[in-house]
């Protein structure tokens, strides 16, 4: 799963929205001790962090992978007890108490939230500049980051690589111009995202080449799906301006194997790729197990 940098800016504005209207919460905090209101503020409430404006959002908001799941977890856990020591220091100041700790306190506190939210950021900023900006597909760095992870994560099911070729999109390039070939590598990029199953991911892996980290019990499913997608997108015309297109794509399987490197796992589909390719392409061809490359036919 990924976010688009669509999604990944709204979050941004949403996420810098919420820290700012939390520093207007802060400053109310402490005017209702000045204004001998203490007791009608939320801020006394045990709940306050789910109260304030960026408790709401920050249950509201879901997490895509682990990563980003350690991320939101650093943010409540120290949003938690900023919120449970700015409650002790209202005390401490409506009472007239003499207890530097607590002001030292909260302000670590609020030094170690506001640390968390810009480590936040900083991953969503990462996230962002790793996704392809033409088809809007995550690329080819946020695969090689993430790979090792991925193949790690594989439980009950087989973790397969697909690595997809455009046929003759140079003839595309030179017959019709390069901006009707941008166009091709976007709708092909739309159709991977509208094709793959929930789970499974699409990256553009370089000119107009495409990889998709597929979860299938066995080859066979694995297989099945690589065939449906070639097919599709065969089937599918391309509408650019007043042209007609129609595509097809050589795809190479292969499972990838627990300990395996990306560029060995790379290497095996690539080869099985460049035989479709060389023996008619617009097909599927599987690298089993024992380096055999055979033509996938149902």
């Amino acid at each position: 799963m990924y976010r688009s940098t669509e999604q990944i800016d709204n979050i941004l504005f949403d996420l810098n929205k919420a820290v700012d209207a939390h520093y207007d919460w802060l400053i109310n905090m402490f005017a209702c001790v000045v204004n001998n209101n203490i007791e009608q503020s939320e801020s006394i409430n045990v709940n306050s962090h789910h109260l304030c404006h960026f408790g709401r959002w920050l249950d509201g908001h879901q997490s895509m992978d682990q990563e980003e799941s350690n991320c939101l977890q650093a943010i409540e856990a120290t949003h938690t007890k900023m919120h449970h020591c700015g409650r002790e220091l209202m005390w401490v100041i409506r009472d007239k108490k003499t207890n530097t700790d607590k002001f030292s306190e909260f302000k670590h506190r609020l030094t170690l939230f506001s640390a968390a939210v810009t480590a936040y950021k900083i991953y969503l900023l990462k996230m962002r500049s790793s996704v392809d900006i033409l088809t809007g597909l995550p690329g080819r760095r946020m695969l090689d980051e993430r790979f090792e992870q991925q193949l790690k994560d594989v439980s009950d099911q087989n973790m397969y690589m697909l690595l997809l070729d455009i046929d003759r999109f140079k003839n595309v390039n030179d017959t019709y111009g390069h901006l009707v070939g941008d166009a091709v590598l976007r709708e092909l990029a739309q159709q991977l995202r509208d094709r793959i199953r929930e789970g499974d991911t699409a990256y553009r892996y370089g000119g107009e080449e495409f990889i998709i980290i597929l979860y299938a019990p066995s080859d066979r499913e694995a297989c099945q799906a690589a065939l449906r997608l070639c097919k599709s997108v065969a089937a599918t015309t391309i509408h650019c301006d007043d042209k007609a297109l129609n595509i097809t794509v050589t795809i190479g399987v292969t499972q990838a194997w627990a300990g395996e490197s990306i560029g060995v796992v790379v290497k095996r589909a690539d080869a099985a790729m460049y035989r479709g390719k060389q023996t008619g392409r617009n097909r599927c061809m599987l690298m089993d197990e024992g380096g055999e490359i055979h033509l996938i036919t149902s």
